[in-house]
């Protein structure tokens, strides 16, 4: 299902999935360097045009506890995600808790897609 735009709009616009990730206990370096090796792999992978970036983070002060950002710069996003965020979130839960969601970027000009 694509996310509902008005007025059209949605061609071209930014968004971005967040796939967040609690490891299990002790997991942590194992998670963090797959995530790594993730993000690297999509950076560099011809099959993910679009993918504007792939970013990980870590919690400031939660131990294990990781974000992947997709940034993607064509739309209209769909509201499960792309095939890409959501085969990523099926393979994470290898790993522990997993929360994906998609964000739309918010028009410049103070109005709402």
């Amino acid at each position: 299902m694509l996310i509902p735009f008005m007025n059209g709009k949605g061609k071209d616009m930014k968004w971005l999935e967040t796939i967040k990730l609690q490891s299990a206990s002790g997991m942590e370096s194992i998670t963090e360097r797959q995530l790594l090796g993730l993000a690297d792999e999509i950076r560099k992978g011809s099959d993910h045009r679009g993918s504007v970036e792939a970013m990980v983070y870590n919690h400031a002060s939660v131990p294990g506890y990781f974000a992947i950002r997709l940034f993607w710069s064509f739309g209209p996003p769909l509201v499960q995600g792309s095939p890409l965020g959501m085969r990523i979130a099926r393979t994470l839960k290898n790993f522990g808790l997993v929360d994906h969601s998609v964000w739309i970027e918010r028009e410049k000009k103070g109005e709402w897609v």
